[in-house]
Order: structure tokens, then sequence, then C-alpha cells
């Protein structure tokens, strides 16, 4: 485990949750047997992603804190559009190396609320599968900060604006040749 994740607690629990989860030798486990309510204070800080296509992740969970830092909740929507448009294709091609690959990722984001332009978020990635086996899920744990209260923030404008770096997390295959950062 990276020290990233052994030095918070929410990523320490959403991959000790997500790890349990896994069969011997199962680089990736399915969702059959999770259960949310695991992640106990954790919970709050929990998104739980499905893979439609290639360009379309919708959300299918949204914990509490993070529904309160966006003012909204968002079950149903494509991750992929809180994003500028110029880093969704590389964000795409970190989802597809989880995906078909079988790794994890730490990503590190600018957040631009209506009301607090300086915020920031650090998300742990770890891929499912979907229940039987079939369809592709991530389960992500948010780590965010900034000065104000969420009630305050006034709505989510846009994700990784100014900053967006991603780093990946070996899970037990190795890491593949990852997407390089767009320059921007």
């Amino acid at each position: 485990m990276i020290q990233a994740i052994q030095d918070n607690k929410i990523f320490r629990t959403v991959y000790a949750v997500w790890d349990e989860l896994r069969d011997d030798g199962q680089v990736m486990p399915t969702r059959d047997g999770f259960n949310p309510m695991a992640l106990g204070a954790m919970l709050p800080n929990i998104v739980l992603v499905e893979r439609v296509d290639r360009a379309h992740y919708e959300y299918r969970v949204m914990g509490t804190a993070v529904s309160a830092r966006q003012q909204e909740n968002p079950v149903g929507f494509n991750m992929l559009e809180y994003f500028v448009p110029e880093v969704r294709e590389f964000l795409a091609d970190w989802f597809e190396a989880m995906t078909f690959y079988g790794c994890g990722t730490i990503t590190s984001m600018d957040l631009v609320y209506n009301n607090e332009a300086d915020r920031g978020a650090q998300v742990l990635g770890l891929p499912l599968r979907g229940k039987g086996g079939e369809g592709h899920y991530y389960l992500f744990g948010n780590h965010a900060w900034g000065e104000k209260h969420p009630d305050e923030l006034g709505g989510l404008i846009s994700a990784g604006a100014n900053h967006l770096e991603c780093i990946g997390v070996d899970i037990g295959k190795g890491l593949p040749d990852l997407p390089v950062q767009p320059v921007r």
C-alpha cells in the first residue's frame, strides 16, 4: 500500500473495505459482496461510479459530504461533465486503464465553486466489476479541503481547471503505460 493511502483515514478505510472484497488471487473484486455500511464513518465521503461507455461514467452513489460540497446529488449524471473539457479525454484514458488493466489511481485536483475558487481535493479510485462480474464500477474515497463550509460554496462549477494530477496505484498486477498529464 502506498504512503498516501496509509496517511489518509478515508483512503485507508476505502482500500481496506475494497481489499476485503477480493478473493485470493483476484486483482479486481466484484460488487457482489459490497456493503457501503462497511465504510462506517467514511461513507459520507464515498462515490460509486458506473462505466456506461468510454466517455460516460455515471454517478450511482454519492456520499452526503460530497453531495453537500456540490450542493446537489448528481446520481445518474456523467462525472466527466464536471471537469473542464481539455482534461476529459485524459480522465477517460485513466478510467480505461483502471477498467481493462486493473489499477487504481490517486487524483489531485482543484475545485472551483460559485463562492470559492480556491478549493482542492484528492481522490482514491479503485475498480470494481459489476455484480456477477458484469459491467465496470469505480469506488472513490474523497478528501476535500477549503476555507468555506459546504453550505456556503454555492455549487460546483468545475474540477481540474488549474490543477489535475493522477498517479497509478498498483493493486496487484503492476501498472500499465499510464496516460500522460495534459499540458495546459
